[in-house]
């Protein structure tokens, strides 16, 4: 036997076969057995390698993640028959030496089938799974563009949508799409999966509060009263006074430059009140005076508007302004607004936020020009730290606005511009009130006999000049006109699709002039 299969021979076989590519490996392996299968039959074998030791070729099979490479739970099947990956996302299979077929699933990927005609080069196959994709665009019912709306399907990860109102979720899977932003009512959105893009609009909150002073806030039974009336009228928020407009705050704050200054007199419990309002399910507004605030302006006279006399300007009543365009007059205005959001209000409304009137203003002195591009751009650079500050957190931000500005060519003065003001914040609040009117305004003698009149033309006249996302809800008044009039313009507004707030100085109010529940 030595003579025919010297042993020598066999350790040439052996490194012959080492050296043989993977992808050669099995099918050279099953010749060489052959013919060595061939020769044991007539020598004997001395080496007892047999082909069925060496077994099947192995296939690996990995499934990565296409977008970021990582581990995804999928599913496969080999010919039908369900294989379980390791951690690393593989699995070893044998190769049956003929054509095989393998089926990928994962959630949130879309379906990947192989036909493998023939046993891979280097023994293996990567699969890179493509991430399904929902893409969309998020507007208003008029078409504007709707940015910071938080957009969340399943367990893909949420996506907020861009200035252009756009968004995009990858590793989708079919489901419910939810649509939340403050000020907008939350929407859904069911998703098939059958089209991988969605052009969605959503609705203004329509909101129809009452404002509450403090003086009321912290009487037990006139509070009870507001809150009743809520209970059982349509009245579904209210309008929280947290900041007057003589500068005092009315809770105790802890923003501390409000009691450094002397300007905190707590009337009421700001949590308790929240809690109240929770309960009822009422949306809450925090009323928060910007600009006018003696306190302030004269503990810290470099921030506040001054007279060309010296001293600082002063309205005929006596009250102090801060300089709006002063960037650092900001903040105090600011924190208390953070801290009335963060103590769960959904809204903060900033009042006065102007340039002041009520006085002398040809004797006022600003750190920045007086002119309304000027007056308008510190308005604006205003709302926008505030917006800053507050959408993160999940408050809408509103501001009230002078109804003359609806119908105005001019910023009034003020600084107030609709357009400008509507793609920065969420919310205007124009002040429609008749008494604003004076007689033969539009050649009406008396304005306070025409209250839809007034209500109706302003809205028509400022819905025209919005620009951004930014929509109305109106003040509308409780005095010199009938029960039957407060109704009617509420109904005004509403006929637009806006909600309202309702104004009284003593916070007193009927169930006769408010809706049903």
């Amino acid at each position: 036997m030595d003579s025919v299969f010297p042993d020598s021979r066999l350790p040439v076989f052996r490194v012959l076969l080492k050296a043989i590519p993977r992808r050669l490996l099995v099918g050279s392996a099953v010749v060489a057995l052959a013919a060595t299968a061939c020769s044991t039959a007539m020598f004997g074998d001395p080496s007892g390698i047999t082909g069925a030791e060496l077994g099947a070729p192995q296939l690996e099979i990995t499934v990565l993640a296409g977008d970021d490479l990582t581990v995804v739970p999928a599913a496969v099947d080999v010919d039908g028959v369900p294989v379980t990956l390791d951690a690393v996302g593989t699995v070893t299979v044998a190769w049956p030496e003929r054509p095989m077929t393998i089926q990928v699933d994962a959630p949130g990927f879309h379906t990947w089938t192989e036909e493998l005609a023939e046993y891979p080069q280097a023994g293996t196959i990567e699969f890179r799974l493509d991430p399904v994709v929902l893409i969309g665009r998020i507007t208003t019912p008029d078409g504007v563009a709707l940015p910071g709306v938080e957009v969340t399907l399943g367990e893909a990860v949420p996506d907020v949508t861009d200035e252009d109102g756009r968004f995009r979720i990858e590793r989708a899977v079919p489901g419910e799409a939810r649509m939340v932003r403050p000020a907008w009512q939350e929407r859904t959105y069911s998703w098939d999966g059958a089209i991988d893009k969605a052009d969605l609009t959503m609705e203004p909150l329509q909101v129809r509060a009452l404002r509450a002073g403090a003086d009321a806030i912290g009487d037990q039974a006139r509070w009870r009263e507001v809150l009743s009336l809520a209970d059982v009228t349509g009245v579904d928020g209210l309008v929280i006074d947290v900041k007057d407009e003589t500068g005092t705050v009315l809770h105790d704050t802890e923003v501390t430059e409000a009691h450094e200054i002397g300007a905190v007199k707590a009337f009421y419990d700001l949590d308790d009140v929240v809690a109240e309002m929770d309960a009822r399910d009422l949306y809450g507004i925090a009323r928060i005076v910007a600009f006018q605030d003696t306190p302030l302006a004269t503990a810290d006279p470099d921030h506040a508007v001054t007279s060309d006399a010296g001293g600082l300007w002063e309205t005929n009543a006596g009250h102090n302004w801060l300089d709006p365009s002063d960037p650092a007059a900001y903040e105090y205005a600011v924190d208390l607004g953070e801290e009335a959001c963060r103590r769960g209000f959904d809204e903060i409304q900033f009042d006065y936020v102007s340039y002041p009137f009520g006085g002398n203003v040809s004797t006022a002195v600003f750190d920045g020009a007086y002119t309304e591009e000027v007056r308008v751009a510190s308005i604006i650079a205003f709302l926008d730290r505030a917006y800053t500050v507050l959408s993160p957190l999940g408050c809408a931000v509103s501001a009230n606005v002078l109804a003359i500005t609806l119908e105005s060519p001019t910023d009034e003065g003020v600084g107030q511009r609709p357009g400008a003001m509507s793609r920065t914040i969420d919310v205007l609040n124009p002040m429609i009130y008749t008494t604003n009117y004076g007689p033969g305004w539009k050649g009406i003698e008396d304005p306070d006999a025409f209250p839809i009149e007034i209500v109706d033309g302003a809205l028509a006249n400022g819905v025209r000049k919005l620009e951004g996302f930014g929509y109305y809800r109106p003040w509308l008044q409780t005095w010199t006109i009938s029960s039957a009039d407060v109704r009617a313009v509420q109904r005004a507004a509403e006929a637009r699709d806006l909600g309202w707030l309702l104004w009284s100085s003593a916070t007193s109010y009927s169930a006769d002039y408010l809706p049903p529940r």
